[in-house]
């Protein structure tokens, strides 16, 4: 018998209708619609990374950016004010709004127009922080009126800090910058404790030392400025100092060296109380026994606004 050829194989194409019935594994036209729905979805991620590609700045953009900094950095050293106070300007904000988050009461107090002559203690940390940020909380609110901080002239010597502070308005602590800023209807800030306040243990936090500088008061009482005590909370605790070293701040040419465990500032929330302004006495011939009261007024009138915010405050860290 011839051997018959090998019956045909049957080919079942997944969707075909095999007893009339449809087979239960997926048609050609569902697997279209997947592959249909795979493409729409590589053509939409292709698109959105093209799109957050373009939100990279251009090269020449970022080297633009480069270059401008190098040439401000540049003329900062070469003890330009106005380039200085640019690359500090951004630093300083973030300090004063993220970092440092300083609130303001009491604004409202501080006289708008005319010389004003502030008053505010100072924290134990070597850098005056505080002087820097009040700069930037009183001189600010009435159309940028210009606030002078009133630093020791330790700190206008040294090379980048001494710049970097002068760039902000920093002016030494003399009767002649007092004199020469309320002349112009501008804002000083003293710190009328001195170089006693300097690297004070945290064990005396928002305890004021003896006024040291009436020299500074009798020139705002000739000027006629008004007298506004302000207190800083929240500034002793950024870097709190554990010990005092006189005898090595001598060395270095300084009031005394802080020991202290934050080798950076830390975030503790700040506070800065505005109280009600002393109108300057009247002189007469007993100008130094008035001035020796006014002082004392001033430094119980101060001491009472620090305590004050101090039992106030929520937190250390607000």
């Amino acid at each position: 018998m011839p051997d018959s050829d090998p019956p045909p194989r049957i080919l079942r194409v997944a969707g075909s209708r095999r007893g009339g019935r449809v087979a239960s594994r997926p048609g050609v036209l569902d697997v279209t619609r997947r592959l249909a729905t795979l493409e729409r979805r590589v053509e939409d991620a292709l698109a959105s990374a093209g799109q957050s590609a373009t939100l990279v700045p251009p090269l020449e953009s970022m080297v633009d950016g480069v270059l401008g900094a190098y040439a401000r950095l540049r003329r900062a050293v070469a003890g330009e004010h106005a380039a200085a106070a640019e690359l500090i300007a951004a630093p300083l904000d973030f300090l004063y709004r993220w970092w440092w988050r300083v609130d303001v009461i009491g604004l409202e107090r501080l006289p708008p127009r005319g010389p004003v002559f502030v008053a505010a203690n100072r924290a134990g940390a070597l850098m005056p922080y505080e002087a820097f940020m009040l700069a930037r909380a009183l001189g600010q609110p009435y159309g940028g009126r210009a606030a002078h901080p009133l630093v020791d002239d330790w700190l206008l010597q040294l090379p980048l800090a001494g710049a970097a502070a002068r760039a902000l308005g920093a002016l030494p602590a003399t009767a002649e910058s007092v004199r020469r800023t309320l002349a112009a209807g501008e804002v000083t800030i003293s710190f009328p404790e001195g170089p006693a306040a300097v690297a004070k243990p945290v064990a005396r936090r928002y305890r004021l030392a003896p006024f040291a500088r009436s020299s500074l008061l009798r020139v705002a009482v000739e000027a006629g400025a008004p007298i506004v005590p302000v207190a800083v909370v929240g500034a002793e605790e950024a870097q709190p100092v554990l010990w005092r070293i006189e005898r090595l701040g001598r060395l270095l040419g300084l009031p005394a060296v802080p020991v202290t465990p934050a080798l950076l500032p830390l975030p503790t929330k700040w506070t800065v109380h505005v109280g009600e302004p002393f109108d300057p006495p009247a002189r007469g011939p007993r100008e130094r026994r008035v001035l020796r009261d006014l002082g004392s007024r001033l430094r119980e009138r101060l001491q009472g606004l620090v305590s004050d915010g101090v039992n106030r405050r929520p937190g250390l860290f607000g």
